[in-house]
């Protein structure tokens, strides 16, 4: 006869599963608040770099939960981050910490760098979420202040060598804006385009915005670009009195006080190319 066998059978203890994080109002808002920071490191997605929040999302086997289809960048960002929140939470550590090196490298090289607060902020919203890198972010020792001398991007500088600046503001002007001193450019050609202005209408007693209204005049003009003739025609020696007037009043007294915030490299080409092109204008006026 065969032996019962009296060992009870082993029941199979089902493993509990892994519970989704639900996301609670509060939450969702510091989720939301930390995609808006985020999204001013890195590209949702970018065909010039593979610095993107999509690249970086597929080295890290993340791709799922970044939205196929988002209305925007700012709504994709939050999906993304809600999801990992929700599934992975640990791994936004991991993506912070991926993405905040190369970004403050590539903001510096675009000349606008990360400053320390902006970090700070950084922190703070991840603090929201229960993550902690505040003695990380603080030991990259990030700049408290705006440097006053940052080159501009190289895609900048060959804008401005395509631009055919007048005679007058080279070469030091050019100079001085590809090396970073911005503010100096700006001033020194709006210096160069009033001297200009006083040696050809040979009024040295005036400068600023009482030379640029008085010699511009459509009524009296000591410069004039045309015979003022007709309404087109005033329109213009007037258009370029007042925008003279302007540009000495706002571009040039803010720039003389010597603590002005340095312009941003766009603002600042677009203010040169503004002074060459009317510098070229001058060498076309009426004799």
């Amino acid at each position: 006869m065969k032996k019962k066998n009296s060992k009870k059978p082993i029941k199979k203890i089902a493993s509990p599963s892994l519970k989704r994080k639900t996301v609670s109002a509060p939450q969702a808002q510091a989720i939301r608040n930390l995609a808006d920071q985020i999204g001013k490191l890195i590209a949702l997605a970018g065909y010039k770099s593979s610095f993107s929040l999509t690249t970086v999302a597929k080295e890290k086997g993340l791709q799922k939960y970044i939205p196929k289809k988002s209305a925007n960048k700012k709504e994709a960002f939050f999906i993304f981050l809600k999801n990992l929140y929700c599934h992975k939470p640990r791994t936004i550590k991991i993506i912070v910490r991926e993405i905040l090196p190369t970004a403050i490298e590539k903001r510096h090289a675009k000349g606008d760098p990360i400053l320390e607060t902006e970090a700070l902020e950084l922190s703070e919203k991840l603090k929201k979420i229960e993550i902690d890198l505040h003695d990380e972010i603080m030991a990259m020792n990030l700049p408290k202040e705006r440097p006053r001398i940052i080159p501009p991007p190289i895609a900048i500088q060959k804008i401005l060598d395509a631009f055919t600046l007048h005679p007058t503001l080279l070469p030091d002007c050019k100079a001085m804006f590809t090396d970073g001193h911005i503010n100096e450019s700006v001033r020194k050609a709006l210096e160069r385009f009033e001297k200009r202005i006083q040696d050809i209408s040979a009024t040295h007693n005036r400068q600023g915005v009482e030379l640029m209204g008085d010699v511009f005049n459509e009524q009296s003009p000591k410069i004039k670009f045309n015979n003022l003739s007709n309404p087109q025609e005033i329109n213009k020696q007037k258009g370029f009195k007042l925008i003279s007037m302007g540009i000495m009043h706002w571009w040039r007294n803010n720039l003389s006080h010597g603590d002005e915030l340095q312009l941003p490299h766009h603002d600042a080409l677009a203010r040169l190319i503004l002074v060459s092109n009317f510098l070229h204008e001058m060498d076309n006026r009426l004799i």
